[in-house]
């Protein structure tokens, strides 16, 4: 009885080859009578899974002298702001600040124009030429 199961397993593997084989020899597509394709076998090669997608482009660049120089101008201007936001007895600050926010002689406020000015500045310097 195993004689016939050895030969069973053996005759049902060349099958499988044979089928396998079949299947390597059909074509990659079948055509419906439009001309749609109706069936892409495995054997079939999938252009887009064997070429390489290119590295993914950096969305930040590397710093230059420009950009530095940029940067320092915006610490500078900051600094400049900052000193317009003293405060005074009266709870205001020595001189309205005026920055691109707006113009304010609450003290609070004038530190927070400066930094969303400087944070607008540092951008404008990061998008470069």
């Amino acid at each position: 009885m195993s004689i016939d199961r050895r030969q069973a397993a053996a005759r049902f593997r060349q099958g499988v080859v044979m089928m396998l084989a079949l299947l390597a020899a059909a074509p990659a597509v079948a055509q419906a009578a439009d001309g749609a394709p109706l069936l892409r076998l495995a054997q079939a090669t999938d252009q887009t899974t064997t070429q390489s997608s290119p590295p993914p482009v950096s969305t930040t660049r590397a710093p230059t002298a420009l950009t530095q120089t940029c940067l320092f101008g915006c610490s500078s201007q900051f600094s400049a702001c900052q000193n317009t936001c003293i405060t005074t007895g009266l709870g205001t600050t020595v001189i309205p600040s005026q920055t691109t926010v707006g113009t304010t002689s609450v003290p609070l406020q004038c530190q927070n124009n400066c930094s969303t000015q400087q944070t607008a500045c540092q951008r404008n310097c990061n998008l470069g030429p």
